[in-house]
C-alpha cells in the first residue's frame, strides 16, 4: 500500500497542464472539452469560481495549440493516452502554427494603482509576446501604446489564440461606488480590447475568455461585443471544471482508500469498498453538489477541497475553499442586511430566486454569491415561461459553505466568542442550549443566553426594548440548534414581538420577555410575564410537539443580562 508521502508526491499543486504531466502527477482527463470548445469556433466566455480549475484548462488548450498532439522536442506529446489525442487530428483550421496569447489580467494587476497602470501593463505584455514570436510591430498608423492593433494586423489568418484569464479582475479592483469613474473607465479599456476579436474576426482561430463573475460592468463590455458566447450555462460544459463523483472514484482511489483507513483508523488492507463509498459520499457532502448548467443535473465537486483534503496525512473535514479565499467584503456587505429569519432559513436548505441581470447594488451582491461559487444553482425557477431566462433558484452546495456562513454569521452575533472545530461546529456551539432543552433546566438555559448576551457586539446590537431580547436570542438559538425558521408557521410570527418561539426535538420552547431597565425593576417585571404568558395561554393556541416548555424572563439593561427567569406551570 503506498503511503502518505507517495500519495502526495503525484497530487496536482496547481500546476500548468503541461508541467502536471511532464512529472508524472494525476491529471483528470477533462482533454474531450478542448476539442469541444475548438470545434465551436466564435470567441467563448466561460464563468466558474476560482480554484476551479480555468487556469489548468486554459494551460491544456495554449499546450495543444502551440503543439498539437505529435511528440515534440525529443518527448512524447502530454496528451499521449488521453481522450483528445484521437479527436484533435480530425479538426478542422488546425494546421497552424498558432500564436498562442494566453494573458492573465489579475497577474497583469499587480502594482496596478489605476485604469492607465493597467492599460500599460497590458501593452507591455504584448509587446513582450510579439518579440518572442518574432512578429514585427511597425505599422505607421499606431503608436507605441497599441501594440494589440498592430499585433492582430501583424499575424495571419486563422492564426491567432487568445486566452484571458481573470477578466473581470480589473472591474472587480475597481468595484463600488466610490471607484464609479475609474470603474468606468476600465469598461472602456476592456470594451476597445475585446471589441477588436469582432472587427478582426478573420484573424482568430480560437478564443476563450475566463473569470469568476459577469455582473452589470461585465454585461456592458459583452453587450458591445456580441460575437462572444457565454458558454458558462451550457448542459454540455457542466463538468469542464471541477471534479465528478466518477473522476473522483477514477482517479484518487488510494487518496480515497489511504483517507478511509485514516478516518476509521484501520489498516488500509481493511479497508472495504463499502468504506471508500461512504467516504466518497461524505466527500460530495462536504465539497460537492456544485451545479453550474440550465439543466440542474451535473454535480461536481471542489477541486481545491479534495485535493486539500487528501494534502492532510490525518484527514479531517475543513472549509478549505473558503479559508483560501476568504470572506470579501461586498459579500459580507450583502449577507449582513439578510434579516435572521431569511439567514436561517438559508442554513437550513431553503433556495432563494437570484436575478441574472440584477442592476441594484444589492441584488448584484447576491447574484456575486452564486457565480464566485458560495451559492450553486438549484432549480430552474419560471419553467415554461420566458422568466427561464432571467432567473435561477440557488443555494447553499455543500457542508463547507454551510459551515463557513455559520461561523461567519456567528461571529456577526457573538464577535466575542471561540470558534471551535468545524466537523462538529453545530454539535458542539449548541451543546449547552441542547442540553439545557433536553432536562427543562431553566437555570441552565439562562446561563447560555446570558453567554450569548456577554459575546455579543453592544454596538450592532444595542437591544432596547424587549422585543430586541426576543429576536436577538432567537437568533443565538436556532443558529446553534441548527434549527428551521419557515415563512408560514407561528415561529415566524412571533419574530418582532416579546416573545421566542421555537420547536426543538419533542419540545416546543415558548419564552416571555420583560425588559428592566434597572435591577430593582425585575421583580415585579417578571410577575408581569407570568401574568402575561397565563392570561393570553402564551403557547395554548400553537402547533405544538409533545412538550410545551414555558418560560419567562426579564433582562436588565443596566446589566445587560437575563436577570430573573421563572418556569410556568399549566
Amino acid at each position: 500500500m503506498p503511503t502518505f508521502d507517495q500519495l502526495m508526491a503525484v497530487l496536482p499543486e496547481g500546476q500548468s497542464f503541461a508541467a502536471i504531466r511532464q512529472s508524472g502527477r494525476i491529471y483528470v482527463d477533462k482533454t474531450r472539452y478542448l476539442y469541444r470548445l475548438a470545434v465551436s469556433g466564435g470567441p467563448l466566455l466561460l464563468i466558474r469560481p476560482r480554484r476551479f480549475g480555468k487556469r489548468t484548462l486554459l494551460s491544456a488548450l495554449e499546450e495543444i495549440f502551440r503543439h498539437s498532439v505529435a511528440p515534440y522536442d525529443g518527448h512524447e506529446s502530454y496528451f499521449k493516452g488521453l481522450e483528445v489525442e484521437q479527436l484533435w487530428p480530425q479538426l478542422r483550421n488546425n494546421d497552424g502554427p498558432f500564436y498562442v496569447l494566453h494573458l492573465n489580467f489579475s497577474e497583469l494587476l499587480v502594482g496596478c494603482h489605476s485604469v492607465a497602470d493597467f492599460a500599460e501593463q497590458l501593452n507591455a505584455a504584448i509587446w513582450d509576446f510579439a518579440a518572442k514570436e518574432h512578429l514585427v510591430l511597425n505599422d505607421p498608423y499606431y503608436g507605441k501604446e497599441d501594440a494589440w492593433e498592430m499585433l492582430v494586423d501583424a499575424v495571419p489568418d486563422l492564426s491567432l489564440v487568445l486566452l484571458v484569464d481573470g477578466y473581470d479582475a480589473p472591474l472587480n479592483q475597481f468595484s463600488g461606488t466610490d471607484k464609479e469613474a475609474e470603474r468606468n473607465d476600465m469598461e472602456r479599456e476592456l470594451r476597445a480590447f475585446f471589441c477588436l476579436i469582432k472587427a478582426c474576426s478573420h484573424k482568430f482561430r480560437f478564443t476563450l475568455i475566463t473569470g469568476c463573475t459577469r455582473l452589470q460592468a461585465a454585461n456592458n463590455i459583452w453587450g458591445s461585443v456580441n460575437s462572444i458566447v457565454d458558454i458558462s450555462q451550457q448542459p454540455e460544459y457542466g463538468a469542464i471544471c471541477g471534479f465528478t463523483l466518477e473522476e473522483l472514484q477514477r482517479y484518487f482511489p488510494e487518496h480515497l482508500r489511504y483517507a478511509a483507513a485514516q478516518r476509521l483508523q484501520l489498516p488500509q488492507e481493511q479497508v472495504t469498498a463499502q468504506h471508500v463509498e461512504q467516504l466518497v459520499s461524505e466527500l460530495d457532502a462536504w465539497y460537492g453538489r456544485y451545479c453550474f448548467d440550465d439543466d440542474g443535473r451535473t454535480q461536481v465537486l471542489s477541486p481545491f477541497s479534495v485535493l486539500s483534503f487528501f494534502s492532510e496525512e490525518h484527514t479531517y473535514f475543513n472549509t478549505f475553499w473558503v479559508n483560501d479565499g476568504g470572506y470579501p467584503e461586498l459579500l459580507r456587505k450583502a449577507v449582513l442586511q439578510w434579516s435572521w429569519p431569511k439567514r436561517l432559513r438559508f442554513l437550513a436548505g431553503d433556495s432563494m430566486s437570484l436575478d441574472l441581470y440584477a442592476r441594484s447594488e444589492q441584488k448584484q451582491a447576491e447574484l456575486l454569491l452564486l457565480q464566485t461559487g458560495y451559492l450553486t444553482r438549484q432549480a430552474s425557477v419560471g419553467d415554461g415561461d420566458t422568466s427561464y431566462f432571467f432567473f435561477v433558484a440557488a443555494c447553499l452546495p455543500n457542508k463547507e459553505l454551510k459551515s463557513a456562513f455559520f461561523r461567519w454569521w456567528y461571529a456577526d452575533l457573538l464577535p466575542k466568542s471561540t470558534v471551535i472545530s468545524l466537523e462538529n461546529m453545530g454539535e458542539s456551539f449548541g451543546a449547552k442550549p441542547r442540553a439545557a432543552i433536553a432536562s427543562k433546566d431553566a437555570a441552565a438555559l439562562q446561563q447560555c443566553c446570558n453567554e450569548f448576551l456577554r459575546d455579543s457586539d453592544s454596538e450592532r446590537y444595542p437591544l432596547l426594548q424587549a422585543s430586541d431580547i426576543a429576536d436577538f436570542l432567537h437568533s443565538c438559538l436556532a443558529l446553534t440548534l441548527d434549527l428551521t425558521v419557515t415563512n408560514d408557521d407561528d415561529e415566524h410570527e412571533l419574530w418582532g414581538r416579546d416573545e421566542l418561539l421555537l420547536a426543538y426535538q419533542g419540545t416546543t420552547v415558548l419564552i416571555a420577555f420583560a425588559y428592566a431597565h434597572k435591577r430593582s425593576e425585575s421583580s415585579a417585571l417578571l410577575s408581569q410575564a407570568i401574568k402575561q404568558i397565563r392570561t393570553k395561554k402564551y403557547g395554548k393556541t400553537f402547533k405544538l410537539r409533545p412538550v410545551l416548555w414555558r418560560l419567562a424572563m426579564v433582562f436588565c439593561a443596566e446589566s445587560r443580562e437575563i436577570t430573573d427567569v421563572q418556569v410556568v406551570s399549566e
